[in-house]
């Protein structure tokens, strides 16, 4: 019989992508911000116990660097308690936790891709958030999966990351983008990343924490680029600095990421042209 997933946060740009990588060989409930407030902790915990998974997995956080700056409570409920919670919640009912992170846990200074095993040294908010959930599961969690992820390209029903952002721009008739071409991430694409979400599931891989994302790095700017051309629109990339755009918190600039136990996935510029005709077959 398949196995029950309740997956938090399914109208996220990774909710979608896992939700339609998953349906056909699981039981997925998919809960968003419409049907829980992740803030509550005893309402989360109560449709927890309600729903009784076998494999919860979690795609809910307060993301962006300057919204946590802004709202440190809420970065820290959200992004620390809130996966602490769901930690004590797998250990008490034994269901396996998979949980989503980020590259923002480290500080950029190694140039080149960080791996596993490398020491986590936040530079801001979100980054010391997000670790601290990192930590939490992995004290308290008997059965989890730690993914770190870095820049998501993706199906989104929402326009406020990166990617979306600047896709919104050019919809409404911006010929000219100025892009940063000093901030290097690995750029990764949610579908690839929800394969091989499956496939670690599937395998029962040992548990603990891995990188999961598309080979290569880039910059912002070369990202952007790419997703233009293969787009065949007409409009101009500019190279810029990300020190020319207004900005609260210390940005962490150059962490792409590598996976010292898996293999990683196609690269990232393969997966863009996927990600280009999933666009175009979507405005059709």
């Amino acid at each position: 019989m398949a196995k029950k997933i309740l997956l938090l946060g399914n109208t996220g740009k990774m909710g979608l992508a896992l939700e339609e990588i998953l349906k056909e060989d699981y039981i997925i409930i998919g809960k968003n911000s419409g049907d829980f407030d992740a803030t509550n902790f005893n309402e989360t915990e109560n449709m927890i116990k309600q729903i009784e998974p076998e494999i919860l997995i979690n795609t809910v956080a307060f993301l962006g660097i300057d919204r946590c700056e802004k709202n440190p409570t809420k970065a820290l409920k959200l992004n620390t308690l809130y996966p602490k919670l769901l930690a004590k919640l797998s250990k008490e009912r034994n269901f396996l936790l998979l949980h989503f992170s980020t590259d923002s846990v480290f500080d950029g200074k190694k140039n080149d891709f960080y791996v596993e095993s490398d020491n986590p040294k936040p530079l801001n908010i979100y980054g010391l958030t997000k670790y601290g959930g990192d930590c939490f599961i992995q004290s308290i969690a008997r059965k989890y999966y730690i993914l770190r992820l870095s820049l998501l390209f993706g199906e989104s029903r929402k326009k406020n990351q990166f990617v979306e952002k600047i896709l919104q721009k050019i919809e409404e008739g911006n010929k000219v983008v100025r892009i940063a071409n000093d901030v290097i991430a690995s750029p990764s694409y949610s579908k690839d990343i929800a394969k091989k979400t499956k496939k670690i599931l599937e395998n029962s891989l040992p548990f603990g924490l891995y990188h999961v994302a598309n080979k290569g790095k880039a910059t912002l700017f070369e990202i952007v680029s790419e997703i233009i051309n293969e787009s065949n629109q007409n409009v101009e990339v500019k190279r810029a600095s990300y020190k020319d755009f207004p900005y609260i918190g210390t940005k962490n600039i150059n962490t792409p990421l590598k996976s010292e136990k898996i293999e990683s996935l196609r690269t990232w510029k393969e997966a863009v042209k996927d990600y280009v005709k999933d666009l175009k077959s979507n405005k059709n």
